[in-house]
């Protein structure tokens, strides 16, 4: 072959600026094949034409498209880029990451929300009464404390769950890493007796969400929430001892506290039990 007006890999790099190791791994992926491979040398050669295949895969990569789809845009010989196509992928994903960033601006929003809530309650250091607005939760039976190696198996075992499921997670606790849903520990108190679970909360906007076995419903309701230095959500009729004087059903909550100082060494918990109707 006449290789008088073909390009070495090195003319092509210094041509299109993109690195030899870079051209070269196009070329393993499949997307920029050498035009010809000296069988004596091994030496690769281009033509011009690759140059704006070159682009295109540079284009790629801005618009953060997998390198892998790119043989996708291109016909089986090479030598037609389907800009049309590649542009309109390139939309749908910068939209999809437009909403995953307003997403997680959200999350972020109502976690600093819930912050500020945690530091004035520590702040404070007493007793608060709490307005929590109507949650779902998904709930699994659980006798035990947090940070016990059964409690975060069990909620490792619930987030993979919930993922599986396809819910999002409740805006009010953590952040996807178990940071973006409030999670703890959950008891009901009634005359027939005490059950108490390990809880996620989910968005469960749906109908066929909230059937599932796993959702509990949590109506609003106002609570009565302490600091505790320790986990153990089954002393709560010591904590409040007035409440649980009084005959009606509670709900009990126990969950982990986030604030702007996280003491990894001595985590404290917020301990919360349901006010009576219309009562304090």
């Amino acid at each position: 072959m006449d290789k008088q007006n073909l390009l070495t890999i090195g003319n092509l790099s210094k041509q299109t600026g993109v690195h030899v190791k870079s051209l070269r791994y196009y070329e393993q992926l499949g997307i920029l094949l050498p035009a010809y491979t000296d069988p004596d040398t091994g030496y690769r050669y281009y033509t011009l034409s690759q140059i704006p295949v070159v682009d295109a895969i540079r284009a790629c990569i801005f618009l953060d498209i997998p390198l892998k789809e790119f043989i996708g845009f291109l016909t089986r010989d090479q030598r037609r880029i389907h800009y049309k196509k590649l542009f309109s992928h390139g939309t749908m994903l910068a939209h999809r990451k437009i909403r995953d960033i307003q997403e997680k601006l959200r999350l972020l929003e109502k976690f600093r929300k819930q912050m500020g809530r945690e530091e004035d309650l520590l702040l404070h250091g007493e007793q608060a009464i709490h307005a929590l607005p109507e949650k779902y939760c998904w709930v699994a039976p659980y006798a035990g404390k947090q940070h016990t190696p059964e409690f975060n198996i069990l909620i490792t075992r619930i987030f993979d769950d919930i993922n599986r499921c396809q819910l999002r997670l409740g805006a009010e606790a953590r952040c996807q890493l178990r940071l973006g849903a409030e999670a703890g520990l959950l008891s009901f108190h009634r005359k027939a007796g005490t059950e108490q679970f390990l809880y996620v909360e989910v968005e469960a906007a749906g109908r066929d969400a909230r059937r599932m076995k796993e959702i509990m419903r949590l109506p609003a309701a106002s609570f009565l929430c302490v600091i505790r230095q320790e986990s153990g959500i089954a002393e709560a009729p010591g904590v409040f001892p007035d409440l649980f004087a009084q005959e009606y059903d509670k709900i009990i909550m126990e969950t982990e506290l986030f604030p702007g100082d996280y003491d990894v060494a001595n985590p404290k918990f917020e301990l919360r039990c349901s006010l009576p109707p219309g009562g304090k």
